[in-house]
């Protein structure tokens, strides 16, 4: 009879990593469709592939290029169409290259000390907007600002400045307003952002700037977009959830006129009324800004919308309207998908990178008559072996409610046995887990194992109240949660117990670390470039998250004490059980020494512990080989563990 965990499975390592091919940055205009692949096998690149109108799919990325942008370490939308050209950021020098369907790419920007991200066209002035990053003399505190680059010359202007960071340049329909938003230390852009707004001059400076929202109070602001009529409607978190609000202007007063930050104050932009909720309900609209340029919705036509929100979890694409918001549970589509995200609009269908928990991402064009018509334009294969269907759990701890997704193996026949378990804990920690075919999950599924898969209370989905519950309790609230989660599944007699494992990447790392040092419920753990000493990271972080542990934990100045109660590293001495440690040479959100030191005091303190490093990787593994070798010695290791 097979045993639990040593099934045998027709699933390898490289299978699971290579079913793992990501979509995203999705774009339609009149060329086609465009989005960025990301490919394993391919030494990790990210290609830009175009999807003509009459069905002919090109990849535009030569050999040697990856687009790819570094701002912020995290990235995010790093191309755009540029009239009949491409402008794309190249992963290796982080540089603005211009390319046509037809032509290589030829360099556009030479600033070495810069990095850009979030391209957007400017076809009035022909020229590109963007973010951009430069270094400075102190490596960690890199200066960010809105840029405008010259298409033919390449010459960078500077547009805005003075924020510490800067997202999601969008022009209003006739190019004479621009809106973006932006935020400063200590906040992250999940906390309190601000709504900008400005008109563009004649010689395209930037003049009026005004703050439209998140000046007066805290409050996550994402993703504005211009309507027809020349409204701002972006996501606001005011209500307590991420919900679509239209901000209309009139002419009346002009106290919101803001000249201290560098642009010039000219006058005549009129100023903005109380919002109005387009969709007021208690479900989030948006997602954390880790990365740039997020899509979550946009505009349909001139009074409809489509968007995705999050139910219990899950995802659902909708259709509203401006004047009809109450009937928007009536205009579902894509039922059988459970996650939107990169949706686009153009002429009257609607184009988004969708997950189900039975099959491969897929990019969807959807037609808004019927919630059935859907054409897959690429992706969406069904997994050869059938893959183990996502439970939603919710269980109690310290009062409140956290969630997750239980994965359980299929049952050997007459197996009275109860599987091991391997709690997941997502990285962020401000982020989410979904309910979504993951292919490394049925790698263990496959094999006997039952997995949970957290959202422990900070993460993101079920309203700002929840994701803002690691304020000042990170290292506390999110292992407390994987711990009840185990109590839990062991009450309902769904897992060994004697058998429970955790593992997580980042700052699932340090939930792992910390579950390992303060609980006794757990056999053994595998950190991928996890955090074990929060003080030393926050010496040692980039800038983007070099004020996040301020808010997770305290401040390092004042709350040393804190940091040391929560720290992994100094009470090395009560982790007994054994751990893997897997780490990039090349990381700089999380630096291999916070690795090196927690294995150094395991060791010191005879704990068996295997350690694995990567020295071309950085933060999150891109190269197959190493997600493949990495994947094989968890299990491995995890094998040796088992009763």
């Amino acid at each position: 009879m097979p045993k639990y965990g040593f099934f045998e499975s027709s699933l390898s390592a490289a299978d699971a990593v290579a079913a793992g091919l990501e979509y995203g940055q999705l774009h339609a205009c009149d060329l086609g469709l465009f989005w960025v692949e990301y490919r394993p096998a391919d030494g990790g690149r990210n290609l830009l592939i175009q999807r003509c109108w009459d069905g002919q799919v090109h990849c535009l990325t030569p050999p040697g290029f990856s687009v790819r942008s570094g701002v912020c370490e995290y990235g995010g939308k790093s191309w755009c169409v540029a009239g009949q050209q491409i402008a794309f950021v190249n992963a290796a020098d982080q540089q603005i290259w211009l390319q046509s369907t037809e032509q290589p790419p030829r360099q556009l920007t030479d600033t070495p000390d810069c990095r850009y991200g979030d391209l957007l066209f400017d076809p009035h002035f022909q020229r590109l907007l963007a973010v951009q990053e430069q270094a400075t003399d102190d490596p960690t505190q890199p200066c960010h600002r809105l840029v405008a680059v010259d298409i033919v010359s390449g010459q960078v202007s500077i547009l805005a400045q003075g924020d510490d960071f800067y997202a999601s340049p969008t022009l209003s329909h006739d190019s004479r307003q621009l809106a973006w938003i932006s935020w400063n230390h200590p906040h992250m852009p999940w906390v309190s952002t601000r709504l900008n707004l400005a008109n563009v001059n004649t010689d395209g400076s930037l003049i009026d700037h005004r703050i439209v929202a998140g000046e007066v109070t805290e409050e996550s602001i994402q993703q504005p977009r211009f309507s027809q009529d020349g409204a701002l409607v972006a996501i606001t978190d005011k209500s307590g959830w991420w919900s679509l609000y239209r901000y209309l202007f009139n002419e009346a007063n002009d106290e919101s006129r803001v000249p201290e930050t560098g642009l010039t104050d000219a006058g005549g932009l009129s100023a903005p009324e109380s919002p109005q909720p387009l969709c007021p309900r208690h479900n989030d609209f948006g997602i954390p800004q880790w990365q740039l340029g997020v899509s979550t919705w946009d505009q349909l036509d001139n009074n409809r919308w489509v968007a995705c929100y999050m139910e219990q979890g899950e995802g659902r694409l909708v259709i509203g309207s401006e004047t009809d918001n109450e009937n928007i549970a009536e205009t579902r589509l894509a039922e059988n998908y459970v996650l939107f995200r990169h949706i686009c609009c153009f002429r009257g269908r609607i184009y988004c990178i969708a997950a189900a928990n039975d099959r491969a991402p897929a990019i969807l064009e959807c037609r808004p008559e019927s919630n059935t018509d859907i054409t897959v334009i690429a992706g969406g294969s069904q997994p050869a072996l059938k893959p183990v269907q996502p439970k939603p759990v919710s269980y109690p701890v310290a009062g409140e409610t956290a969630f997750g997704f239980l994965y359980l193996p299929q049952p050997p026949a007459d197996n009275k046995e109860k599987p091991p378990l391997i709690v997941f804990s997502h990285g962020g920690p401000t982020a989410a887990t979904y309910p979504v075919y993951n292919p490394k999950i049925q790698f263990w599924t496959s094999r006997g194992f039952a997995v949970v898969d957290l959202n422990y209370r900070g993460s993101t989905g079920y309203g700002r109240d929840y994701r803002l519950r690691l304020a000042r309790s990170w290292g506390q609230t999110d292992w407390e949660d994987a711990e009840a989660a185990v109590d839990y599944l062991a009450r309902e007699g769904l897992i060994d117990a004697d058998n429970v494992f955790i593992r997580g990447s980042s700052a699932g790392g340090y939930t792992t670390l910390c579950a390992l040092t303060f609980s006794d419920r757990f056999k053994g753990g595998a950190s991928y470039y996890g955090v074990s000493d929060p003080l030393a990271l926050t010496r040692d972080t980039h800038k983007f998250e070099s004020h996040y542990l301020d808010w997770l934990i305290g401040d390092p100045q004042i709350d040393v004490d804190l940091y040391r109660q929560r720290s992994p590293l100094e009470h090395a001495e009560q982790i007994k059980c054994p751990m893997i440690f897997f780490q990039g040479g090349k990381d700089r959100v999380v630096v291999p020494q916070q690795t090196e030191v927690m294995v150094s005091a395991l060791k010191s303190n005879k704990v068996p512990v295997e350690y694995h490093l990567y020295p071309e990787e950085q933060h999150g593994f891109r190269q197959a080989d190493n997600q493949i070798h990495s994947l094989e010695a968890e299990l491995q290791f995890y094998r040796s563990l088992l009763n």
